[in-house]
């Protein structure tokens, strides 16, 4: 049976199709589907793609085969499909899944089948379905407790591809501060900070306004500065959305949605979680003391020649590059939906708060010399966005 045709929306997704696409992946033994109940899952979080629970119902007993399944489609909202192209995050999953998933040391969800077009990027993934794990409230925060699981989970993960970028099996995979993502990043924020600040421009603070707009026309740079430190394979949206827990007390704990996973700084991993995914008064009263933790598995790991000092600074560093997501969600994608638009509020106002309290605008890049290609493209960036923000 050959592979099916990639789906165009949920309505494609019927017993016919996934009794195929099983089959073609990695159940080819699966009993005959009777039927397929198909439903959104967190309408408003998937906002870069489609996400889809499959309940199966067989015509026969089939007590090792799932009774349910994850699919995830591209985003039917053309703004965010065409964010979700640029960003190339369906191919960056897609990649993840098929070359990376079955090494990692943290558990993802398994890969029942998977396709991708390399034109169009039209991608579909059959998966695991995490049932029956515990999830969290991004909204209300992680608690203490899974902060911690989480954290030490992702530093197993960086500290295992520690400086090894460039080894198999991570070696060719998307390398997310690549010098010619650098302009594009810039250029996609400024776009974005102008339509951010008039929206949500409630939220930010005078001294967080200048440094948001400041920032922009540095962006390049300061992944530039970022890329010259350590790098690792990371996931790039660790936050809590995309956690499932064991019960109290125990360590377990699965991570998904890889979309924009990739070789960078591990520590921008944590950033996202510790700016996003607790609430700012857990933040703080943690956030030391769980980077410390971080930094013991990192060196369990073999990692070497990197302080905890040089931890905190990097984690500080990578704080002021956090402001990238929320600017992109808020200036950038369609919020018509309630919670997506509550959750995008809610990582804004996070964010902004640890960027302030971390000082992190201590590492906006300074003026690169006169006559570079660098210092062109940020003068030339800030009279655009100028000239733009005028025209809005």
């Amino acid at each position: 049976m050959g592979k099916p045709p990639i789906p165009d929306g949920p309505t494609s997704i019927t017993a016919s199709w996934l009794k195929q696409a099983l089959s073609a992946g990695v159940a080819s033994d699966l009993p005959a589907l009777k039927e397929v109940d198909v439903e959104v899952v967190g309408a408003g979080v998937g906002l870069m793609g489609e996400v889809l629970r499959c309940r199966l119902t067989y015509e026969d007993d089939a007590p090792s085969a799932p009774d349910s399944v994850i699919v995830k489609l591209p985003s039917p909202h053309p703004k965010n499909l065409k964010m979700s192209k640029l960003l190339q995050l369906y191919k960056r999953e897609y990649s993840f899944y098929i070359r990376l998933a079955p090494h990692v040391p943290i558990h993802v969800a398994a890969l029942y089948y998977g396709d991708f077009e390399e034109k169009t990027h039209r991608f579909v993934l059959v998966l695991e379905d995490m049932r029956g794990m515990e999830t969290g409230n991004r909204i209300e925060g992680a608690t203490e407790r899974q902060a911690k699981v989480a954290i030490r989970a992702i530093a197993r993960l960086h500290g295992s591809y520690w400086n090894k970028v460039d080894r198999p099996p991570v070696a060719g995979l998307h390398y997310s501060l690549h010098p010619k993502y650098r302009p594009l990043v810039q250029l996609a924020y400024l776009r974005c900070l102008v339509p951010a600040l008039k929206n949500f421009g409630d939220h930010f603070s005078e001294d967080m306004r200048r440094l948001a707009e400041a920032y922009g026309p540095r962006i390049a740079d300061h992944m530039a500065d970022v890329a010259a430190q350590p790098l690792t394979f990371g996931h790039g949206d660790f936050l809590l959305d995309n956690m499932f827990f064991g019960p109290d007390g125990s360590d377990d704990f699965a991570v998904i949605d890889w979309q924009v996973s990739g070789i960078s700084s591990g520590l921008y991993d944590v950033a996202s979680f510790m700016s996003d995914s607790v609430s700012t008064e857990t933040r703080r009263k943690i956030e030391r003391e769980t980077l410390r933790e971080y930094h013991d598995v990192l060196c369990s790991a073999g990692v070497k020649e990197f302080s905890f000092e040089a931890c905190w600074r990097l984690y500080r560093q990578n704080m002021l590059g956090r402001l990238l997501a929320p600017i992109f969600v808020c200036g950038g994608l369609d919020l018509s939906n309630e919670r997506g638009r509550a959750l995008a509020e809610n990582g804004l106002r996070k964010t902004l708060a640890a960027v302030e309290d971390l000082e992190a605008g201590e590492f906006l890049p300074t003026p690169r010399p006169l006559y570079t290609p660098a210092n062109a493209f940020s003068i030339l960036s800030r009279c655009a966005y100028k000239l733009y923000k005028t025209v809005r």
